[in-house]
């Protein structure tokens, strides 16, 4: 008898299909160890919940032995269970807080040694497991620019940036954390900034910002000033090309583990996101801080349903209470425009892969996160001050939130998704990783690792949490991802309102 469910928690009243099911068939799940079976009263696609007890309307549904919603009707034994029946409770944040008491984050002591890794050395900060030249637009108007430089120089990567100007104060600002905080980054070796003339924050101001926090080279130009792009671009390919020799030069060092820092995301994600993926990335997150390494959490909007869960890691009280207050005030800062967090969250493709509510997305989300105590709550693109596993409040949007990661000085960033996707980022490698068989079939192209076993129950996703820290390992070492193979580069910027 071949189990085609799966039961999360003993208390749960719902199963979740790894197989199509059709009508009439039987769904076979385990608990105790021992073989379950009911009939599916309708058809239920593969990623899907079937109900396994009797739900009254207005009952909990339970997931990893949490709500994950209530439902708008009486549900039956064997029926299926998705958006159309359940909805998202709102959060009783204030209820979450908890007294506050006067406590030090404990001191960080590995419990593993030994492993070590071949990167660059700078001056400030962590090492570089990439040795880029970024050629990096100060506005949009200098992106098209940055682009032709950076294709003419082996070695030099750019990114697209899209805002620069027409901003109130605190968009600027934003921006020009993502900025600096790419200049910044460890797999930088030097920077050519390419302004226009007339944003916000000029090339020169920008090049002194990134100067006075990093000894890296740093050059710039502008396109008024320098007589338009072309003889721009004459200029800063010579300088980019100059640097770049200068970069070639370098030899890598061997440097201990604990200097890797990991952006960990999450994106078109489905339920065997939160069956198998986020596991093994939460078993990779734990090995890597018993390494003495730090990984880093974010997708703030995605811990709401969970954030009582996630905010139990919190090393102090007043870390536990970061946690909670971050969700309550992003959900107040999208009313406060007359929105709301659910009507975007899960999105089509969430709901199409079988997540029903923003709870079970976010249940299944943190699990990414691991275990290990939580050290640091940092805002967007912030740098850390602590080892450890350290989280951060940024967008949902996946690629803003790798954005602000990397700014935030990530070396590699591990990205799980249930329904695939392509993205990558020009600074940090980006290694996707995915649970869903059929997409790592259809997308074998883009994805990086198949943990699909977890999910057939041929591997535990403790073993393959180890297998993805030997391949973080392997590209630390230099071995490209895919996206990064192919030279993708997708970033976007935070921001607070429209354009001014």
């Amino acid at each position: 008898m071949e189990i085609n469910a799966l039961l999360m928690n003993a208390n749960d009243n719902i199963v979740v299909c790894v197989k199509d099911v059709a009508l009439g068939s039987e769904v076979i799940y385990s608990q105790d160890g021992q073989h379950c079976t009911l009939i599916a009263k309708d058809n239920i696609p593969a990623c899907h919940k079937v109900a396994i007890k009797p739900i009254e309307k207005g009952a909990d549904v339970l997931k990893y032995g949490e709500r994950i919603g209530r439902s708008t009707c009486a549900i039956e034994v064997g029926q299926l269970v998705d958006h159309n029946n359940i909805y998202s409770v709102p959060r009783d944040y204030e209820s979450e807080l908890i007294e506050e008491a006067d406590e030090e984050v404990p001191q960080f002591v590995p419990t593993k040694s030994g492993v070590k890794f071949w990167g660059y050395r700078r001056a400030e900060g962590r090492p570089g497991i990439r040795n880029h030249v970024l050629i990096l637009p100060g506005c949009a108007c200098g992106s098209e620019t940055a682009r032709i430089v950076a294709s003419q120089v082996r070695g030099a990567v750019n990114i697209i940036f899209n805002t620069g100007c027409s901003d109130v104060a605190a968009n600027t600002a934003m921006s020009q954390k993502i900025l600096t905080g790419f200049a910044c980054n460890p797999n930088v070796y030097g920077v050519v900034i390419i302004g226009l003339g007339c944003e916000t924050v000029g090339h020169k101001q920008l090049r002194e910002k990134i100067c006075a926090m990093t000894s890296k080279p740093v050059v710039s130009f502008g396109i008024q000033e320098e007589g338009g792009t072309l003889k721009t671009i004459e200029k800063a390919v010579r300088a980019a090309r100059e640097m770049a020799a200068q970069a070639g030069m370098q030899q890598k060092e061997l440097f201990d583990l604990s200097e890797l820092f990991l952006g960990i995301e999450c994106g078109g994600s489905d339920a065997t996101s939160g069956i198998g993926s986020n596991p093994a990335v939460g078993e990779l997150s734990d090995l890597l801080v018993d390494h003495g390494a730090s990984t880093l959490l974010s997708e703030s909007i995605e811990w709401i349903g969970g954030e009582h869960v996630l905010a139990r890691r919190a090393a102090t009280s007043k870390l536990h209470n970061e946690v909670i207050k971050i969700c309550r005030d992003y959900e107040d800062h999208l009313k406060a425009v007359g929105q709301d967090c659910r009507a975007g969250q899960p999105t089509p493709g969430n709901k199409a892969g079988g997540l029903s509510t923003l709870d079970e997305k976010s249940l299944g989300c943190i699990r990414k996160g691991g275990t290990r105590p939580i050290v640091e709550v940092l805002q967007q693109a912030e740098r850390p001050t602590r080892q450890g596993a350290i989280v951060m409040d940024t967008a949902g949007y996946d690629i803003s939130s790798v954005t602000s990661m990397v700014a935030a000085g990530c070396q590699a960033v591990i990205f799980t998704t249930g329904r695939g996707t392509p993205t990558g980022n020009a600074i940090a490698p980006v290694m996707k990783v995915t649970a869903n068989e059929r997409t790592y079939r259809s997308m074998e192209d883009n994805m990086d690792y198949d943990l699909s076993p977890i999910v057939r129950g041929e591997k535990s996703y403790q073993a393959m949490g180890a297998e993805l820290f030997d391949e973080i390992v392997a590209i630390a070492n230099g071995k490209l991802t895919k996206a990064e193979a192919y030279g993708f580069s997708d970033i976007a910027v935070d921001h607070v309102c429209r354009f001014v």
